[in-house]
């Protein structure tokens, strides 16, 4: 029977070859072309399902820290699944999912997160839609609002170029305009290694600072794209600490005017750009699901997350989840004081929802009316269900984080 265990630095170039087939099948791997490891693929820890020395698929495990309603976690990412054809259609990304889970749970991290190649695809494994993103895009002419805006005085707000030394207070900035939930507590590594380094390009990164302090940066490429339509600065990630670091950051965009045909923002579903702007049709938002979670341990996950301080309440829960035994079951939680115990019982439940629909709701992407109109949640009383959503009251998420 094939078996999950970590691949070895002697099969790297076996790893990424299956990689380069599933994801990029227009090139071919050659290892003697390539002597350095992917630089987005750098963090992380490769898995495989082998049949004795044969790598027949592959993961990559992620050992991140998110928010999850207002505290630290630890969350497994999961990324860099892939099977060639010839191994398909037997059950062995079953088996890496599942063998996942298991792995993170012995390691106490309760939660699940990844970016889907297909959404319906992990679906059916119990991961399940827990954040959104925006894609903002207009001419850098339609910021010529900022033109109005009278920069501090000489000496007190400058820009300047960020490296991977600067990545504390990059960090400090961050964690200031990033407050909402599954926000990272991003080490050194992954600011050195994915955020200030991309798949395709190296970025630029800007800051600015008032009085020395960094109150703002973004990290940014110029794409070229086809002549008529022109190039594009494509801001990965633009934060700010405060509205007018946000201003001079908005400015840096607007000074790209005689470089850039347009300016396109990645982040959080944010439509107050086009308050600011004189013509808000300039300034066109679209939105798009985002990463996949979904909870490793029912049991363990409800039991060490935050409750509302003036939560109390019991509710037992139902719940299906096709991919491992330990969630699939009844669950008793109770909570009182904002304080929660879970456990196993076999109690008539109040609450039936799969897997995949509790995850949303436990993270605060779905309010509990939301994950019955839109999910598999269902109740027996509305008791139940105002018990649910005074424990699981919905806050935002957004998990911005590329892996």
């Amino acid at each position: 029977m094939p078996d999950y265990r970590p691949v070895p630095e002697s099969d790297r170039d076996e790893f990424r070859r299956l990689l380069t087939y599933a994801f990029r099948p227009t090139e071919r791997y050659d290892p003697e072309e390539d002597d350095e490891e992917p630089k987005p693929a750098q963090p992380g820890d490769p898995r495989g399902i082998y049949d004795g020395d044969e790598l027949l698929a592959t993961g990559r495990h992620h050992w991140f820290t998110l928010d999850v309603r207002g505290e630290p976690h630890g969350v497994g990412g999961l990324s860099a699944v892939s099977t060639p054809p010839q191994n398909r259609r037997r059950g062995l990304v079953r088996r890496l999912l599942a063998e996942s889970l298991a792995e993170y749970r012995e390691r106490e991290h309760y939660l699940s997160a990844l970016w889907p190649f297909e959404y319906a695809f992990y679906r059916k494994f119990g991961w399940a839609t827990t954040s959104r993103y925006a894609e903002t895009t207009f001419d850098p002419d339609a910021l010529s609002f900022v033109d109005g805006v009278e920069p501090p005085g000489e000496g007190t707000g400058r820009y300047r170029e960020l490296s991977g030394d600067d990545w504390k207070a990059m960090e400090t900035v961050y964690r200031a305009a990033n407050d909402r939930g599954l926000s990272m507590h991003r080490t050194e590594e992954w600011w050195r290694k994915r955020v200030l380094t991309w798949w395709e390009a190296e970025p630029y990164a800007y800051g600015w600072e008032r009085d020395g302090d960094l109150r703002g940066y973004l990290v940014y490429d110029v794409q070229d794209d086809d002549e008529a339509e022109g190039r594009t600065m494509r801001v990965n990630e633009l934060c700010a600490a405060d509205h007018e670091a946000r201003l001079e950051l908005l400015r840096f965009c607007r000074y790209h005017d005689s470089q850039v045909k347009r300016v396109r923002l990645y982040g959080p579903v944010d439509t107050t750009l086009q308050d600011l702007v004189s013509d808000p049709r300039g300034v066109e938002v679209e939105v798009k699901p985002g990463p996949m979670s979904r909870l490793v341990d029912v049991e363990r996950a409800l039991d060490a997350l935050s409750y509302p301080e003036e939560a109390t309440g019991t509710v037992t829960l139902a719940v299906g989840d096709d991919l491992v035994e330990w969630n699939d079951g009844t669950f008793r939680l109770a909570v009182e004081d904002g304080r929660a115990t879970c456990e196993r019982t076999d109690g008539a439940p109040d609450v039936r929802v799969d897997v995949g629909t509790l995850s949303q709701v436990a993270v605060g992407y779905h309010a509990v009316e939301d994950a019955r109109l839109y999910g598999d949640l269902s109740v027996e009383d509305e008791g139940a269900a105002e018990t649910l959503a005074a424990l699981f009251p919905p806050e935002g998420t957004f998990l911005r984080e590329g892996f």
